[in-house]
């Protein structure tokens, strides 16, 4: 196999996936995300650790910062994405990673990826104006575009073997427990 295919490293997710098979702990991993208000609609959300079995897993120095907005009719100044747009760009980006990993683990080279997502949602919930439409996405549609050196249904197999793979579109699929916190400072 190629250490390197489609830009994937290969030797770094295979030596990871070995990893995991001696040790399960390993594939227990957690991804962090910190926001800080910047006033109206607007907040930063910063990125830096993520942690496997339990230990910092990532390089010294990693930090990215993603800014967001709500449009005016959210009360924003659609200065920048919202966070149901970030929703569409991270099926985008897990889709786009995964295929690229899933073609080259299967030795066909890629050309292109493109994703679109789009996530709907009825606000009526949100706005408080009815009580009975849930808050929250009432739904997803993708659509892959691939073009590489394999056939068809080579291609195929990288984008199928995603639906029911993807770990952000399975967060989205399966219940999850969610907890949460509050600090209040004085």
């Amino acid at each position: 196999m190629s250490k390197d295919l489609n830009g994937i490293d290969l030797e770094s997710m295979g030596n990871f996936a070995a990893a995991a098979k001696a040790d399960k702990g390993v594939a227990e991993v957690k991804f962090v995300a910190k926001s800080t208000w910047k006033g109206g609609a607007r907040c930063d959300a910063t990125i830096s650790e993520f942690y496997s079995n339990g230990q910092v897993a990532s390089r010294p120095g990693r930090v990215f910062t993603l800014p967001m907005d709500e449009p005016p009719p959210m009360g924003g100044h659609d200065a920048h994405p919202n966070p149901g747009e970030m929703l569409a760009a991270a099926i985008c980006g897990c889709l786009t990673a995964g295929i690229a990993a899933n073609a080259a683990l299967f030795g066909t080279e890629l050309d292109s990826i493109e994703v679109e997502a789009a996530v709907d949602w009825n606000l009526l919930g949100v706005l408080g104006i009815d009580r009975e439409v849930p808050c929250g996405a009432s739904g997803v549609h993708y659509t892959v575009t691939l073009k590489g050196k394999g056939s068809p249904e080579q291609l195929r197999r990288s984008k199928e073997t995603l639906d029911r793979k993807s770990a952000i579109l399975n967060s989205l699929l399966k219940p999850i427990p969610v907890s949460s916190s509050t600090v209040i400072v004085e």
